[in-house]
């Protein structure tokens, strides 16, 4: 059947659709609770089989399958009631130059009854689920709507990998600027060096769409992944922020310095800005100032705050 179906083709008004398709099994005698918690675990196992092409089943060992998913299937339900309910918390960081001028970082939270659900649980569900651009989509509604009380602030926001993937992504992102009446000069989109670097034409004609709307475009995360000297002479984008993990020992290892003074020589020749993250320490600011860096982010800086406040 999985066979069948992965070189099946399928269209509509002859435009190629992909199947996303999942199937799964299991066999419960009881009622009620039981029941319905099976019912959940196949859901779940569904899901999974259609995001990895693969038919599971719940064996006889079933209570460790429930007790290995059970937190999961909860936690995405709750992720698309969230969703649905277009109920995301958004909380802001400050990245500031040395004048303590700049913008702040959007970041995500959920809550769930009393508490707060953190980004590190719930990004990875709304990946593996197909749901990054409706969350991506959410997360730029939600700041728009509320930039009249913020005005003339500037803020970025990260977009996820699969966002960029989608074909139209850019001409929906400009949408919600126009309903808004959002100025693009007042926000930078952030994407992972796998996506400036990414070969793919959709993912790359989003962002040049999005650059020549006017948007900023930063590299988060910079220097961990795809990135080289060769891929940075043509890279096209604005602020380069330097992952924590050059910052965190930046006075007692001193390739951490060389590191980060290459990247800031190389970035202030292509007329970008530097962004060093996770900067807790009065002396660690002090370095990467001397270093040429531009903006600053991380708890000296300011911790995240609900956006509200």
């Amino acid at each position: 059947m999985v066979a069948v179906l992965n070189h099946k083709k399928f269209s509509w008004h002859n435009q190629p659709l992909d199947l996303e398709f999942g199937a799964a099994w299991g066999r419960d005698d009881g009622q009620g609770e039981g029941l319905y918690q099976m019912l959940g675990q196949l859901s779940w196992l569904s899901e999974q089989a259609g995001s990895e092409r693969r038919v599971l089943a719940l064996d006889e060992e079933q209570d460790l399958v429930v007790d290995q998913t059970t937190e999961q299937v909860r936690l995405l339900m709750r992720v698309k009631q969230v969703l649905k309910d277009r109920a995301l918390m958004l909380y802001a960081q400050p990245i500031q130059n040395p004048e303590g001028e700049g913008y702040h970082e959007i970041l995500t939270r959920m809550r769930c009854g009393d508490s707060v659900i953190m980004p590190d649980r719930f990004i990875p569900l709304i990946v593996q689920f197909n749901l990054s651009q409706r969350f991506d989509m959410l997360v730029l509604e939600t700041l728009f709507s509320m930039l009249h009380k913020h005005p003339g602030q500037r803020f970025s926001v990260n977009l996820l990998p699969a966002t960029l993937m989608q074909k139209n992504s850019a001409g929906q992102i400009i949408a919600l600027f126009q309903r808004y009446s959002v100025s693009p000069e007042l926000i930078t989109i952030e994407v992972t060096e796998e996506q400036a670097f990414s070969n793919a034409d959709t993912s790359r004609q989003n962002l040049e769409a999005l650059r020549a709307f006017g948007c900023a475009i930063a590299i988060d995360d910079f220097g961990t992944g795809y990135a080289n000297y060769e891929r940075l002479k043509h890279l096209q984008v604005d602020i380069i922020k330097i992952d924590g993990c050059f910052v965190r020992d930046i006075l007692t290892d001193p390739l951490d310095a060389i590191m980060v003074k290459s990247i800031v020589e190389m970035a202030r020749a292509k007329q970008m800005s530097v962004v060093a993250e996770y900067v807790e320490s009065e002396p660690q600011k002090a370095r990467l100032l001397e270093l040429g860096v531009n903006y600053l982010q991380g708890y000296l800086i300011g911790k995240p705050q609900p956006l509200g406040e």
